[in-house]
């Protein structure tokens, strides 16, 4: 073992990085080896399945539509409601959808003279200085 280390002590930096390149791409190699591997694997255990399926005399359509319906979320028990989303004209990565105001909104409100605090006022600066998506 402390050879080793040696030898790797009195390499140089261009061999160090040709090393680390080569182990790039033989990392690359094998998570494209890893991706095919798990792509035969899982159409294998497909067919296997739809064997499975045909065998014991159901239609492949029948059994997923069965699946689905068990994968639905659960109800909370009132209905969701659509809150309308605002974004900034100028930045549409900056978008507010309802709760406390952002940090960016109050800022803008401000220095456009509407008080924050004031719902009259943020609904209406809402409808003439920020634009509604769906």
């Amino acid at each position: 073992m402390p050879r080793k280390k040696k030898e790797r002590a009195e390499l140089s930096a261009s061999e160090i990085q040709e090393q680390l390149a080569q182990m790039e791409a033989d990392k690359k190699a094998l998570e494209t080896a890893l991706k095919k591997k798990r792509a035969a694997e899982l159409s294998g255990f497909v067919k296997e399945i739809r064997d499975q399926i045909i065998e014991r005399g159901y239609e492949v359509d029948q059994v997923i539509s069965a699946l689905s319906k068990g994968r639905r979320k659960a109800s909370s028990g009132r209905q969701s409601r659509n809150y309308a989303r605002y974004v900034d004209p100028e930045n549409p990565d900056r978008g507010y959808t309802r709760g406390p105001l952002p940090k960016w909104l109050h800022e803008m409100m401000t220095t456009s003279g509407f008080d924050p605090a004031d719902k009259a006022q943020r609904e209406e600066f809402k409808e003439t200085h920020l634009q509604k998506v769906a």
